[in-house]
């Protein structure tokens, strides 16, 4: 099984992918996208950046097909953690499709995502995750949305595993 968690900016995708890995999965991989995406230096530019920044968006999706690709058949469960918009999405439908994929989309309040981004170290501005944001909400390709306003971290990792949200 291949997960691919997407959302806005501070939804919540590596602190639950980190915990799934940590507590729900005896072998799992763990791809952060924006790490992938890192690895490119001269220039390094961000999706909301114009041209560039979108080629890059899809170059770093077909990085983090090929090492989902790598993990599965190596017998690892792999979260991909990733900013999607639906032709990224399907991109990697159409490149792991010979895998079982699900695109789960984090979407808190834009609320609940400027008080969690606010609460951690300065990354992007609050115009850029609202453009992020909106790229969420406009999202129609994936599998299921899951508002985790309200829900913790832990609640949803486990959800990944079972299909059970418990109360919080």
């Amino acid at each position: 099984m291949i997960t691919i968690l997407t959302g806005p900016a501070a939804a919540g995708k590596n602190t639950i992918g980190h915990l799934y890995a940590a507590r729900f999965s005896e072998r799992c991989a763990l791809i952060d996208v924006d790490v992938v995406r890192g690895m490119l230096r001269q220039p390094h530019v961000a999706p909301w950046d114009g041209t560039e920044g979108l080629r890059q968006h899809r170059l770093g999706v077909h990085h983090a097909c090929l090492l989902a690709e790598s993990f599965v058949r190596e017998g690892y469960e792999t979260l991909i953690l990733d900013v999607l918009w639906n032709d990224l999405a399907q991109q990697y439908r159409t490149t792991l499709a010979d895998f079982s994929v699900r695109i789960v989309r984090l979407l808190p309040t834009w609320g609940v995502c400027v008080e969690r981004l606010h609460a951690r170290p300065h990354s992007i501005t609050d115009d850029e995750a609202r453009w992020v944001y909106d790229t969420q909400v406009m999202l129609q390709n994936f599998d299921i949305t899951l508002d985790n306003s309200n829900i913790s971290a832990e609640n949803v990792a486990k959800w990944l595993k079972t299909g059970k949200l418990a109360e919080n």
